[in-house]
């Protein structure tokens, strides 16, 4: 079993007469052997490698990947093909979601009514718990299991509504959001019941880290039980803070108890919490320098969220030290590293390696590799090449738009939505729960769900924009002139294909985009634009900028490049 700290470093010497991997550790080995897999090159007789020295090692001990199972599950095949994409971009923790409002995914033979009651039948048995934990430990990496308590607890209390802090029936809960279920931090038999449940589950989960969630723990249960608010005054606990940190303490002692080390999102973050505790970092990188200016090591999050459908570059350039941080050297070396999340709101079995992949090896090698390697087009360069590595291994994220615009047409090809959704990407987190409502039940079938989060289209054509040599600018008039032959065709088409009528905006928006571009390229080709036309111009791009149905025009930032290298006439 491997451990937090282990050695991960390698040498790797290719001669022409053979090559020699060096390392301390079998962990370390895996690496380098994952390094002679990515520089195997086909040539005319078979395949070849260069003649290289790589000393390499990882610059944080701790890289992750927050597999959320609890919204929607996700079966033992998803989870092992995605260890098998983690070993491959060197992630060496895979932090497992397994309880949430909406399903609690774990078999346990002490409180059965937990499985059987709050899973809807979707749940990891014992064996294939046992299974995936020793898949990923064969291939260096940790299985961090995660609990969520005192809140986002709702699954726990359909079978078990007596360790709620108000009386039940409870249900499994479909909305997504912050609901008022949460754990009776006052009651004896709580930490009784929590107890024999982390005996049971420690046997399946052999690491020493434990995550119990924390965060967001809505108030009106503790605030209206009258019990629960003697309690508090008379242990002098000043607010709901610090009866938080009360059952954290308690629940840090059980942990103990089974050899388990703490960690909890950054609300846990208060004074009494126990030493030891782990602080990861979800609301902003601020609370990386609160926490570690406390003593507790910490895990940087905030923006590493796939969910939230950011570019890959923008995940890329968040460092968890960047240059020049405020963090004394006491301070830096309690950063433990980061994790990127995968929460399951609108992730589907079907669609969860296109939300992982390839962004993840962006924010893989932001941990892996030194802070002075920022090179964003060399980035996407190797990221295009890293992505179709990762296709080979199993994962499904390069065939997933054309394989679900099959489902959604029934037809083998429609080269009109796969233009529409080269040039668009998904709506953001906030912005799908806002427009669709969206819930457990929602179906994840739609067009948004077959875009690519960072299609190809977007950075290459932010290239263009920057280059504006002949050569580039006609690429990208072709492009704009696209968009605006694409709006008729799928006008067209939305009326025998219904689901094709989710890209009608977007396809709107790409027209009136495309026709924006075209006038950039005119003024470049005349030499200047007027004060009164960039003023316009941006505000048309505000405007573009917005979501469109459930889908984002990939070209504007590209087009806004444009607009602002137009020349304006001299005074």
């Amino acid at each position: 079993m491997q451990t937090p700290d282990e050695d991960e470093s390698y040498r790797l010497e290719i001669r022409h007469g053979g090559a020699r991997l060096t390392a301390s550790t079998v962990v370390g080995a895996l690496r380098g052997l994952e390094t002679v897999v990515q520089l195997v090159t086909p040539d005319g007789d078979g395949f070849v490698l260069p003649t290289v020295t790589v000393e390499d090692a990882p610059r944080f001990r701790w890289r992750g990947l927050l597999l959320d199972a609890g919204r929607h599950f996700m079966p033992p095949d998803v989870v092992k093909r995605t260890l098998d994409g983690m070993a491959a971009v060197k992630l060496n923790v895979l932090h497992w979601h397994l309880s949430e409002d909406q399903g609690f995914r774990v078999e346990s033979r002490k409180f059965p009514l937990l499985h059987q009651m709050g899973s809807d039948g979707q749940y990891y048995t014992h064996d294939q718990i046992h299974e995936i934990v020793a898949y990923a430990r064969d291939r260096g990496i940790r299985v961090v299991p995660e609990f969520d308590m005192p809140g986002h607890s709702t699954s726990w209390f359909v079978g078990y509504p007596e360790h709620a802090s108000a009386p039940g029936p409870y249900a499994i809960e479909r909305r997504f959001g912050v609901f008022e279920p949460a754990f009776d931090p006052t009651r004896e038999e709580t930490y009784e019941f929590l107890e024999q449940f982390v005996e049971e589950m420690a046997g399946l989960f052999p690491d020493p880290y434990w995550h119990i969630g924390g965060d967001e723990v809505h108030p009106r249960q503790w605030n209206d039980n009258p019990r629960i608010v003697a309690f508090r005054t008379r242990r002098s606990l000043k607010d709901n803070d610090a009866l938080q940190a009360w059952f954290n303490q308690r629940v840090s002692g059980i942990l103990a108890r089974h050899g388990k080390r703490m960690i909890g999102w950054d609300e846990i973050l208060h004074e009494g919490l126990p030493a030891g505790t782990v602080v990861q970092s979800w609301r902003g990188v601020e609370y990386l320098g609160r926490a570690t200016g406390m003593g507790f090591s910490s895990i940087l999050s905030a923006p590493y969220y796939l969910d939230q459908i950011y570019p890959a570059d923008q995940h890329y350039l968040a460092d968890p030290l960047p240059a020049g941080h405020s963090l004394s050297p006491a301070q830096a070396a309690l950063v433990l590293g980061g994790e990127a999340c995968m929460w399951a709101e609108h992730v589907s079995a079907e669609t969860v390696d296109s939300r992982i992949w390839p962004r993840l090896a962006a924010v893989a090698e932001r941990l892996w590799s030194p802070p002075a390697v920022q090179d964003v087009a060399d980035m996407y360069r190797r990221l295009s090449v890293m992505s179709l590595h990762l296709e080979r291994l199993g994962l499904g994220h390069e065939a997933h738009s054309a394989r679900m615009l099959r489902a959604i047409t029934g037809q083998r090809e429609n080269p009109d939505l796969e233009e529409l959704l080269r040039s668009t990407m998904p709506a953001t987190f906030g912005q799908r729960g806002r427009i669709q409502k969206t819930t457990q039940l929602t179906p994840l079938t739609r067009l948004v769900d077959a875009a690519r989060p960072d299609p190809w289209l977007r950075w290459q054509m932010i290239q263009l924009a920057g280059d504006r040599n002949p050569a580039a600018l006609e690429a990208l008039g072709r492009i704009f002139r696209g968009w605006k032959a694409l709006e008729p065709r799928i006008v067209r088409l939305a009326d025998s294909v219904p689901l094709a009528a989710d890209g009608l905006e977007a396809a709107r928006g790409l027209a009136r985009l495309g026709s924006l571009g075209l006038e950039a390229l005119d003024y470049f080709e005349r030499g200047s634009a007027t004060a009164q036309w960039k003023e316009t111009a941006r505000a048309r791009l505000t405007d573009l900028a917005k979501p469109h149905g459930l889908l984002r025009l990939a070209g504007a930032e590209a087009v806004t490049v444009l607009v602002d290298a137009v020349p304006q006439p001299a005074e």
